[in-house]
């Protein structure tokens, strides 16, 4: 599976199409030291932005994008051309509301955090949703723009029920609901299990890390980014009780293939009623999740969320959205 950044990366290619992509992702020696105190991401983000100046040098960018902490030391650099900060979500509101321990609480929410504030002084500010963008001000005191994530809706569109089922082998008289994303605490894959526990006659379909799951928990691993439009068709409704997101866009691609979704409030990015798209739920209670799951199952035909997110979240929206930044600051110089 591929990470949201990556997705978000690359729909920046396809809404501006000559686009370079600068990451290290490789892993460095002394990384699980650099880990422990919080310094691994900022450390890689100045790998990164070294290979960026210096193909800057060599030929100039027009604009210069950088997503989260990545962009501390473009801050620093000063290349000449606007700069945009594009925030997915926190390191200090990912501290506040996700980590128990307090050494991850402290390295998170002070070290790195202090590093994702830098990334965005002086810049033009983006936040991928209303929640984000209120974090931003509040936490680092950044005014922003709002541009939301985007799917593709001619990918990830309805298909066949019984087809996609037979095609990851899941029976077609069980209720199925979908979990996606990595099975740990910040996604709530606890509350998962327990709701698991509670439902025995629903099968949970878990795409992401391996874990060990339950009797009626199956884990997929890693699910091919072309697979998922049959693995959310394959499925009843879309299950994220995180308790921290930025904008998750399984749940935007999920909602597009027309699944219902059964989300913390923590997961829910958008500012209209979630009434069509299917359930919000307040807190990480699991009676509450599990009322919530009986309501979508008892009325499947009640939701439309395709017909929400259709106009409102698709690629031209960002495409035009986005190309409108990117000229309003070159014609003003930033």
């Amino acid at each position: 599976m591929v990470g949201g950044v990556e997705v978000f990366n690359e729909s920046l290619r396809n809404a501006f199409g000559d686009v370079e992509i600068f990451a290290d992702e490789q892993s460095m020696n002394g990384g699980t030291d650099l880990q422990r105190i919080g310094l691994d991401q900022p450390v890689r983000a100045l790998h990164a932005a070294r290979l960026l100046l210096r193909r800057h040098h060599e030929s100039p960018f027009d604009v210069i994008l950088s997503n989260g902490l990545s962009g501390w030391p473009l801050t620093l650099a000063n290349p000449g051309v606007p700069l945009v900060q594009v925030y997915h979500n926190t390191m200090a509101g990912f501290a506040r509301n996700a980590l128990e321990l307090r050494g991850d609480r402290f390295t998170t929410g002070r070290v790195m955090a202090l590093f994702d504030r830098l990334a965005g002084l002086g810049k033009c500010v983006v936040g991928v949703s209303q929640p984000v963008l209120r974090e931003v001000e509040s936490l680092y005191g950044f005014r922003g723009h709002l541009i939301p994530n985007a799917v593709d809706t001619e990918a990830f569109r309805p298909m066949d029920h019984v087809r996609a089922r037979e095609a990851f082998g899941v029976p077609h008289h069980v209720p199925v609901g979908l979990f996606v994303g990595r099975p740990d605490r910040t996604k709530g894959y606890d509350i998962l299990l327990r709701v698991a526990e509670q439902l025995p006659h629903v099968l949970f379909l878990v795409a992401g890390g391996k874990r060990e799951a339950a009797r009626n928990v199956r884990s997929l691993g890693k699910v091919a980014r072309k697979e998922m439009p049959a693995l959310y068709a394959a499925s009843d409704f879309f299950f994220l009780p995180s308790r921290y997101e930025g904008f998750s866009l399984s749940l935007l691609e999920a909602l597009s293939c027309n699944l219902p979704a059964v989300v913390s409030e923590a997961a829910w990015p958008f500012s209209e009623d979630p009434s069509s798209c299917g359930v919000v739920v307040r807190g990480n209670q699991e009676r509450s999740f599990v009322r919530a799951i009986k309501r979508v199952l008892d009325d499947p035909e009640g939701f439309s969320p395709r017909d929400f997110v259709a106009h409102r979240h698709n690629m031209v929206v960002f495409r035009e959205t986005w190309r409108s930044l990117v000229e309003s600051l070159l014609c003003s110089g930033g």
